[in-house]
């Protein structure tokens, strides 16, 4: 995979840094270390797309003034911990060995989720209507009767094709 890195390299030398950072982020299906989550947020903060340079400066935890620039553009596009924890690409949410901090925000957007599913809930409360178990019973009601009522004349029928 070091090929990967070096062929990114070469493109930034090149002065290619579209295509360092899309073959980055192809090798992010195979690995998500460190060495190459670096190379590609320094293409992304060289491309000017400073939240996505943010976003794997956090992953790697670097530190200093660019990533801490690019860190805090990261959590100004994405405010909450639900938002930036799935600007993550999705290679390195599912597959990645999480440190300290990655795993407290990754339980942040969870707690943020189910806060938002049940604040929903309260919300809406008991919205069934008094009329919607009736509707529901009765329907049900009509159907077992219609399945029973067909029962009964296909063996009426056939006892009189038999006997009849």
């Amino acid at each position: 995979m070091s090929d990967a890195l070096s062929r990114a390299r070469n493109d930034l030398a090149a002065g290619r840094a579209w295509k360092a950072r899309d073959r980055l982020h192809g090798a992010l299906a195979q690995r998500q270390d460190d060495e190459l989550l670096d190379l590609l947020a320094e293409v992304h903060y060289g491309l000017g797309d400073l939240p996505a340079a943010g976003a794997l400066w956090f992953v790697t935890g670097r530190t200093g003034t660019a990533a801490d620039a690019a860190i805090a553009a990261w959590r100004e596009r994405y405010g909450g911990p639900q938002a930036q924890w799935f600007s993550f690409p999705p290679t390195v949410r599912e597959s990645r060995e999480w440190s300290h901090h990655l795993r407290e925000l990754e339980g942040a957007a969870r707690d943020y989720e189910q806060a938002v599913v049940q604040r929903r809930r309260q919300e809406l409360g008991n919205t069934e209507a008094w009329w919607e178990p009736i509707v529901f019973g009765g329907g049900c009601f009509l159907v077992l009767a219609s399945a029973l009522a067909l029962i009964v004349i296909g063996l009426w029928t056939v006892w009189h094709w038999i006997w009849g």
